[in-house]
């Protein structure tokens, strides 16, 4: 047989060498069984994934016989047939068509189109050699006759006498190629027997009452037995006792709808009671006369157990393993539901550490870390075992009790504020101690939802705070209006007074390229590239961060004010020194969620753009995750608007909400900027760092350059480096310096 064409050029007919075949089908396993089987034969074994392929490559290389599956997703095999048979006949190129049993209608079709024969799936592989080898020699008998036929005149006259001596040597040819079908035949066997027991997949074969009956080698060494131990074992045996009733449930689903695939996931134990993971695709099967129902199982032990980590990195804090304030809310959500329905009544205890900053300022932010550390450990044994403790962000820690009165949840809140009294915390040749200022509020089916239960539990420790720290508050509903006055009225009062009084300042703080090159398809930023910090002073002359004071802008509206003032000042700096601005590589400004969806504001923008000659794609603006994502079509628009005159807008505190991240298809922002949570262990938290790597490869599928925050030492510079983010900033880059200074 042949596997190259005459000099004719006919890719359907074959000279004298290797036997080519051709397999088109869709399926990865059944094509590399089938060149398994057929290639350790001597064949030249080539593979199409799919029609539009199989039939290209049918007209174009010679082949001696196609195996061609009927149904494919791009192109079917009864097109792809018809087309080869208006090229080729059955004798220049035979095709065997594979059938599966619900299409078995399909073969008086696939027989008047022209095909040499049809086979069932699944395959039974000594047939499909018979049938094979049957077309190839029926192939050669018409290629003799052919060359025959071109015989002169006088071998005509001596045809007969040549014909009966061919006939008894045919006979004898016949006899001889099927002792060799019948070896090659077991050998093929043993191949196949070898491939099941050896595939990287776990087989199981069941029958009707559960047990097993047959196992590959594989799936019994995966799970520390033999396949003798196993036959005969229900698969339920194999289970953990408290999932086999929902084993069971799939299994007898599987029996009832024969003709479907039914997968799921479970878990196996093995000899020595450890467990693994399995993704079990099920399906009846016919099986030596009777139906069974076969299981391929994949090991998934390490997916499952990776989707868990990032599943409690979603839900808990990663400084103190406390639940994070995401999932503190949900769960707190779950219980108003039940107070609503029940009528029972629950606590919620807000606790605000007071005097955590001197630790901070006086030892730096490891030793607050540390403190925060001790301090969930310690408030963990002091609470309930069903109560649930979190870390709401920075210093501020809750406590969630279910089935819990007023009266009780104040005795908890108390022990937990002489708990805090009595602890001290040493670092290095320092001790400090601390106190908690505690709200309490009560939960019972007058409340109105999450947040408003939330904002009350802030009032009432606001309320503790402002009364001489380190004590606690009931909230009442007559206490709303008395913690707006002593809480955040003081704030909006101090802001209202700073915006008069031309009390804010800005400070820079430089981000400084880390890659030596840009991403593809992304420009070098040539020049400096710093970020705008807001600062504000009070009457004192102290220096007050945003964080302090921004949440009561926010609430009171005047967010807007602030940002106006930000925009304004950094503008009007940038006119006044033109050969910076000349040299400028970016400055990036924040601004606020409400912002995004003033529409006055762009006006505002484009206002000072135009005034003050900012070229725009001098200027970046950044704006928060959560921010963005709870404003996300005001925050589109905004973003199209502003990236449409040249500006580069950027997504701060990138992963702090660890959301689908589904809206970053959506949001056409530059670059993402990971939050610092994350990047300031990674030069000793493999999990942080896997889980900043994941953001740049996010990032670079979406198209998107990374910023780095809190790079504080060269060592984490380094694992940033080591990623491939673009850019980074930090106290290691760069510590924020007044304005003033880069002129």
């Amino acid at each position: 047989m042949a596997g190259r064409s005459g000099e004719t050029g006919a890719p359907g007919l074959a000279s004298q060498a290797q036997t080519r075949l051709l397999v088109v089908d869709d399926r990865l396993v059944s094509r590399e069984l089938v060149k398994v089987a057929l290639g350790t034969r001597g064949y030249d074994v080539c593979e199409a994934c799919g029609g539009e392929e199989g039939l290209e490559r049918a007209l174009k290389e010679p082949f001696d016989l196609i195996l061609l599956d009927t149904v494919m997703p791009d192109l079917d095999g009864l097109e792809v047939l018809r087309r080869i048979r208006e090229a080729y006949s059955e004798v220049e190129l035979p095709v065997i068509m594979l059938l599966a049993q619900a299409h078995s209608h399909d073969v008086g079709k696939a027989l008047r189109l022209g095909a040499n024969d049809c086979l069932a799936k699944p395959l039974d592989v000594p047939r499909l050699m018979m049938r094979i080898e049957t077309q190839l020699k029926r192939k050669e008998e018409q290629a003799e006759v052919l060359r025959a036929a071109e015989v002169s005149g006088v071998q005509r006259a001596d045809h007969r006498n040549t014909e009966l001596i061919a006939t008894n040597s045919a006979l004898k040819q016949e006899l001889e190629e099927r002792k060799r079908i019948e070896q090659r035949l077991r050998e093929s066997e043993g191949r196949y027997r070898a491939i099941y027991d050896q595939n990287p997949s776990m087989f199981y074969t069941l029958a009707a009452d559960g047990q097993i009956v047959s196992v590959n080698d594989f799936g019994a060494n995966q799970l520390g037995f033999t396949v003798h131990e196993l036959l005969g074992m229900s698969l339920l045996d194999l289970q953990p006792e408290s999932e086999r009733a929902a084993v069971q449930g799939h299994l007898d689903a599987s029996w009832r709808e024969p003709s479907t695939v039914r997968r799921f996931e479970s878990r196996m134990t093995r000899r020595d009671e450890s467990s693994i993971w399995v993704r079990i695709s099920a399906k009846v099967v016919e099986h030596d006369g009777s139906e069974r129902l076969l299981l391929v199982c994949e090991d998934i032990t390490e997916s499952h157990n990776l989707s868990e980590q990032l599943s409690y990195q979603a839900t808990h804090d990663a400084l103190t393993g406390l639940v994070n304030r995401r999932e503190f809310e949900n769960r707190l959500g779950r219980v108003l539901e039940t107070a609503i329905a029940s009528e029972g009544e629950h606590a919620l205890c807000y606790l605000d550490l007071d005097q955590f900053k001197v630790v901070n300022d006086t030892c730096g932010h490891v030793a607050g870390d540390e403190l925060l550390r001790q301090l969930g450990d310690l408030l963990q044994n002091h609470v309930r075992k069903r109560d649930t403790l979190a870390r709401l962000g920075g210093d501020e820690f809750a406590v969630l009790m279910e089935h819990c009165g007023i009266e009780q949840a104040q005795r908890v809140a108390q022990n937990l504020r002489a708990t805090i009294a009595d602890f001290r915390y040493r670092w290095e040749d320092k001790s400090f101690t601390l106190g908690v200022s505690i709200g309490v509020v009560p939960i019972t089916r007058h409340s109105s939802d999450v947040g408003e239960v939330m904002r009350a539990a802030d009032t009432a420790c606001y309320v503790a705070k402002d009364g001489g720290r380190n004590r606690i508050h009931v909230f009442r509903e007559n206490d709303e209006q008395l913690a707006r006055r002593h809480g955040e009225m003081q704030w909006v009062v101090q802001i209202q007074r700073a915006l008069e009084e031309n009390r804010f300042f800005l400070e820079y703080m430089p981000i400084e390229q880390v890659v030596s090159s840009p991403r593809a398809g992304k420009l070098m930023i040539e020049g400096p590239q710093y970020e705008i910090l807001l600062r504000m002073q009070d009457d004192r002359g102290s220096i007050i961060p945003p964080g302090a004071f921004m949440p009561s802008a926010e609430r009171y509206n005047l967010c807007i004010d602030i940002d106006r003032w930000v925009v304004n000042a950094a503008f009007e700096w940038l006119s006044e020194h033109p050969d910076h601005l000349r040299d400028l590589g970016l400055c990036s400004i924040n601004l606020t969620s409400r912002s995004l969806s003033d529409d006055q504001f762009l006006v505002f923008l484009d206002r000072q753009f135009r005034s003050r000659r900012i070229p725009p794609e001098k200027v970046g603006f950044e704006l928060s995750e959560t921010a963005a994502i709870t404003n996300l079509a005001s925050a589109t628009r905004f973003i199209k608007v502003l990236k449409e005159w040249g500006c580069r807008m950027a997504l701060d505190d990138f992963g702090s909400g660890l959301s689908s991240f589904a809206y970053l298809k959506s949001l056409p922002v530059d670059c993402l900027k990971v939050d610092g949570v994350f990047v300031k262990d990674i030069a000793d938290d493999p999990l942080d760092f896997a889980m900043v790597r994941s953001f740049y490869q996010i990032g670079g599928v979406t198209g998107k350059e990374m910023v780095a925050e809190f790079v504080e030492s060269p060592e984490i510079l380094a694992k940033v480096r080591e990623i491939g983010i673009d850019y980074a900033q930090g106290y290691g880059i760069g510590r924020p310096r007044p304005l003033r200074e880069l002129a």
